[in-house]
């Protein structure tokens, strides 16, 4: 009988915040929970346990490799730091260490700490939501919280609780950013110091978004908050995201097939350095981490603007390659200039990047003008190119070595996407325009085919009236 007096206060008319005492009162009469532990102590235990959920997976995977590697000098303590440490980095923190600095992000870890943070608030605001009063119309009167599935019907169209939404990630973030500052300084060393203001300002980032995330999932208001932005913003943004991914997608189709075809380089490169069958579990831990980051170099390299190798740099025109990490992976760089017919492969994939953006934007934006669709797009390329400077700095990073770091430039990738993706967009745009006052009518997609075929009707019928009368 959890939900008696919420439904009571309902018919009674009762105060919404007198009707949720009442519950809250009922349930601790009847034997549950403390309130101070619902509202608090559940939260911040869950919120910790997510989050200590990687850091477990990571030192688990170190101490396995650690111990099995007879030849290591190493104690189980110092083992349990470069966990620690590598746990760090997932949350974009910077290690100083007697040789220099690291601060390398492996976009495979740094998912992480944003399924820790999505998981903890999306669990809080399906709580959450069970206990909001039937009065500020987030369910209705009288029905069973447990018959409730956060974002169906019963909620479809809803705005969230603003206030109960920013209570819940605060809550997530703060949680979760105190026990990564406290992680790290537990495991701060002099061989391997965490700069704290990284820490912080890192572990607070991943947290906010990722608990953003999970509490609009949980209250069901992903769609409903979507819905409420203005078309000129949805439009832009649905286009940005369709064209980034589409060049994430065929730099990662890319990377399979160079990965592919340099596989015996790269079965010798691992063969060279002698791991053995739990090494080489640990080393290929390693290299998946790292696989996302590939990926943004290969499309780095794909735009243009190419990546560093810490003193080098890899481009399609030059390649100068310095002291790479010891990974097989890295096998599979390129060994020089790409040939000029490569030119033209490379070409395709802001050409496919670029229409898609166009057609997006096209089926978004329905009857509008052609200035404001050019504008569309125009504001498309130029997120998109936001969201590619923001991705490859992500990417990119030291790794103890003063020389330079390992990664495209931000701003140049950003860019070259942006102007490639623009240029594009409007040729396409543009051809997509001119061919509709042809056919006299609104271009849509798919439309081609059908004013073609009316164009060949209304010519055959000319044609068949001129027969006519010459016979008469």
């Amino acid at each position: 009988m959890r939900n008696s007096g919420a439904f009571t206060g309902a018919v009674r008319g009762r105060e919404p915040a007198a009707d949720a005492a009442g519950t809250a009162d009922a349930e601790q009469t009847a034997g549950g929970p403390p309130r101070a532990w619902r509202r608090l102590g559940r939260p911040v235990v869950s919120a910790v346990t997510t989050s200590a959920v990687g850091l477990v997976v990571i030192e688990l995977v170190v101490l396995v490799v650690w111990g099995t590697d007879t030849s290591s000098s190493a104690g189980p303590d110092t083992a349990a730091r470069v966990g620690a440490d590598l746990w760090l980095l997932a949350h974009g923190a910077t290690i100083h260490l007697p040789g220099g600095t690291v601060d390398f992000l492996p976009v495979g870890l740094a998912l992480l700490p944003l399924l820790a943070a999505t998981t903890a608030a999306h669990r809080l605001a399906t709580g959450n939501l069970e206990r909001l009063p039937p009065a500020r119309g987030l369910r209705p009167a009288g029905l069973r919280p447990s018959s409730l599935r956060p974002g169906r019907s019963a909620r479809a169209g809803t705005p969230p609780p603003w206030r109960a939404l920013g209570r819940d990630v605060a809550l997530v973030a703060v949680t979760q950013t105190v026990f990564v500052l406290l992680v790290a300084l537990v495991v701060s060393a002099p061989a391997a110091r965490p700069d704290l203001l990284t820490v912080v300002v890192g572990a607070l980032s991943f947290s906010v978004t990722g608990a953003s995330v999970g509490a609009l999932s949980g209250y069901g208001a992903l769609r409903s908050v979507w819905r409420a932005l203005p078309g000129m913003v949805r439009v832009p943004v649905t286009a940005a995201f369709t064209s980034f991914t589409a060049l994430l997608g065929a730099s990662a189709f890319g990377v399979a097939l160079v990965l592919a075809a340099t596989l015996p380089e790269i079965a010798a490169a691992d063969r060279g350095l002698g791991t053995g069958v739990v090494g080489g579990v640990g080393l290929a831990a390693v290299q998946l981490a790292v696989l996302p980051n590939l990926v943004i170099w290969a499309l780095a390299y794909t735009l243009g603007p190419g990546f560093g190798t810490g003193g080098g740099f890899v481009r399609p025109d030059a390649v100068h390659p310095a002291m790479l990490p010891d990974l097989p992976v890295f096998a599979a760089l390129p060994p020089g200039p790409l040939p000029r017919p490569g030119w033209l492969v490379l070409a395709l994939v802001p050409v496919v990047a670029g229409i898609m953006l166009a057609v997006s934007v096209r089926r978004c934006a329905g009857q509008i003008s052609h200035r404001r669709r050019l504008a569309a797009v125009l504001a498309a390329a130029g997120l998109s190119g936001v969201l590619m400077m923001f991705t490859a700095h992500l990417s990119a990073g030291r790794l103890g070595d003063a020389s330079g770091r390992f990664g495209p430039t931000g701003w140049s990738v950003g860019l070259a996407a942006a102007g490639e993706l623009a240029v594009v967009g409007v040729v396409v745009c543009c051809l997509a325009e001119m061919v509709a006052r042809r056919a006299g009518q609104p271009f849509e997609v798919g439309s081609v085919r059908s004013a073609s075929l009316k164009r060949r009707l209304h010519s055959s019928s000319a044609w068949g009236d001129r027969a006519s009368r010459r016979h008469s």
